[in-house]
């Protein structure tokens, strides 16, 4: 049972959420990043260099064995996701940034994620080739899962809009639950994981969501971003795609215990996200307050 889920449901589920992310892109979304590309560039340069040394310090502060420190890497090697949109939306961001931001990662991620990795598996001491998969086919099969569902949804939403934005809403909902679904099984076959989850494991997983998702917003603050583009800057790097680096894990490496550290960690990673946005939510709440009582006055 276990297997059929980690090798045929979770990409097929994972596939399912790029097509679905693809059908909600359009021009306008790419038209007003356009205006304003250095938050752009911003952002993406965030996730993909930012996050990774992150999780290298994290790891060497924690010592964590190989296994727990190549999971927690391989995380940090998926930004983004239908989930950092969502985020976004409730914490009254840019969603057009981050959907493109989404984007722009899910184009990169095939080719990049199987190089890191590669590297920091060799300077662990580790061959890829033990972990069964060469790195050109990784990077293929990646291409297959991500980069063409997302490149399809979107050429439908070009071609065929009305279509696109008649069924979007329903492939989310049924991608969601079904990626729901599918931790909630592996969770079942791997209940060993809910000790692991206050282990180190479990602490350099939460340091690793609350420290980018911090570091992301002072530096978007720092560079005085708008409010709604420094949330989404935040969300976009502290929020990963867990599903992605368990698919890698566990149907393209073959590697349960690699998958461990990418499952806690979409587990894990919504306390500081709805932590953020309760945050924020209160303090907009509480300066709207304030406006109102400043105009009656």
């Amino acid at each position: 049972m276990q297997q059929m889920v980690s090798q045929v449901v979770l990409p097929v589920v994972l596939a399912l959420i790029m097509f679905a992310m693809g059908l909600g892109l359009t021009r306008q979304h790419f038209i007003a990043v356009l205006r304003q590309p250095m938050v752009a560039l911003l952002g993406l340069a965030l996730q993909m260099v930012l996050l990774p040394l992150i999780a290298l310090t994290i790891i060497l502060i924690f010592n964590l064995p190989l296994i727990a420190g190549a999971g927690l890497y391989l995380v940090a090697l998926c930004p983004g996701g239908a989930t950092s949109n969502l985020f976004t939306l409730l914490a009254r961001g840019n969603v057009a940034l981050s959907i493109c931001l989404t984007a722009m990662t899910s184009m990169l991620v095939p080719f990049t994620l199987p190089w890191l990795f590669s590297v920091y598996m060799q300077a662990e001491g580790a061959e890829m080739s033990q972990f069964g998969l060469p790195l050109g086919l990784m990077t293929k099969q990646l291409i297959v899962v991500t980069l063409v569902p997302v490149l399809l949804g979107m050429a439908i939403r070009h071609f065929f809009a009305a279509l696109a934005v008649r069924v979007e809403k329903h492939i989310k909902t049924v991608a969601t639950l079904a990626m729901l679904a599918v931790i909630g099984l592996l969770l079942a076959s791997n209940w060993a994981l809910l000790e692991t989850m206050f282990s180190i494991s479990g602490a350099a997983v939460m340091t690793l969501s609350l420290s980018s998702l911090l570091l992301a917003w002072s530096v978007a603050r720092q560079l005085q971003l708008s409010q709604a583009d420094s949330r989404t800057i935040a969300l976009e790097v502290g929020v990963q795609n867990a599903g992605t680096a368990m698919m890698v894990a566990l149907s393209l490496l073959h590697q349960p215990e690699l998958a461990m550290v990418p499952l806690m960690y979409g587990l894990l990673m919504n306390i500081p996200a709805f932590g953020f946005i309760g945050w924020i939510t209160r303090r907009d709440d509480s300066v709207q307050q304030e406006q109102g009582q400043q105009q009656a006055g």
